[in-house]
């Protein structure tokens, strides 16, 4: 009998072990910067709604990229479309899950408080700039093309020369780009709208039009190797799913068309 209840108890602690592991383990998603946002929203209901954990880290496109070309493990990536020629390149793309799910467009960030500024047309955004003593963009050298596309926009358009003569190089994502704006380093900057609205102390001064800025499309897809390929595959319907799209919306990107 002894034995037998040793046995029982045995079973017991392995099957309790089995569930502890279970219930710990996660998938791990690898997402663009620009994303934050709304990932850090996506990822808590889509653990609420399926019972399931995800982990995220964040990076600059650049960064990420390079992470997952030096083959850092992950299920889930999400990616703007200026890297993912790379990763398809090197295999990381398991094929027929790469889906767009979500566009950011780009906006001018003030102080909070400031008054907002009319950018819808290329006259206006000569002239928010020219109003500003600095304007702040993010360095290329952090992994993001952002600042460097919009000085290209600037010189097509006559005032680069004005542009760079204020222009103050953030080595980070446009969040930091944000976060200077707000702490007084700049009068305006430029980057996406999805980093400009969580920052707080900064305000959105206007949505610069497609044409004179084109959204940042944000696709996901599944890294080839992914450890939990069922669970990843769920988390990438959900990312398509309505409950996705409102709080896509709510956290000023824009839902990919159906």
């Amino acid at each position: 009998m002894k034995r037998a209840g040793a046995i029982v108890g045995l079973a017991s602690g392995l099957a309790f072990a089995l569930a502890t592991h279970v219930e710990a383990a996660e998938i791990k998603v690898i997402s663009t910067g620009g994303a934050r946002a709304v990932m850090t929203s996506l990822v808590p209901e889509f653990e609420r709604k399926s019972g399931q954990k995800v982990g995220i880290d964040f990076g600059t496109p650049g960064n990420m990229r390079d992470r997952l070309l030096q083959g850092e493990a992950a299920d889930v990536a999400v990616a703007i479309a200026a890297v993912l020629p790379d990763l398809e390149k090197a295999g990381k793309i398991t094929p027929g899950t790469r889906m767009e799910f979500a566009a950011s467009y780009v906006g001018v960030v003030v102080r909070a408080g400031a008054p907002k500024l009319d950018v819808s047309t290329p006259e206006g955004v000569k002239q928010a700039v020219l109003m500003a003593k600095t304007v702040v963009l993010s360095d290329p050298k952090a992994g993001t093309q952002l600042g460097a596309t919009f000085m290209g926009v600037a010189d097509r358009l006559g005032f680069g020369a004005d542009l760079r003569s204020r222009t103050k190089l953030i080595l980070g994502p446009g969040t930091d780009v944000a976060e200077a704006v707000a702490r007084g380093e700049a009068d305006l900057g430029v980057t996406l709208i999805s980093e400009i609205l969580p920052v707080t102390g900064a305000a959105l001064a206007g949505e610069l039009p497609p044409n004179i800025m084109p959204p940042t499309v944000i696709h996901a897809f599944l890294v080839s190797g992914a450890k939990d390929p069922e669970t990843a595959k769920a988390f990438l319907d959900f990312l398509r799913s309505p409950d996705a799209r409102r709080l896509i919306g709510a956290k000023g990107m824009k839902p990919a068309a159906q």
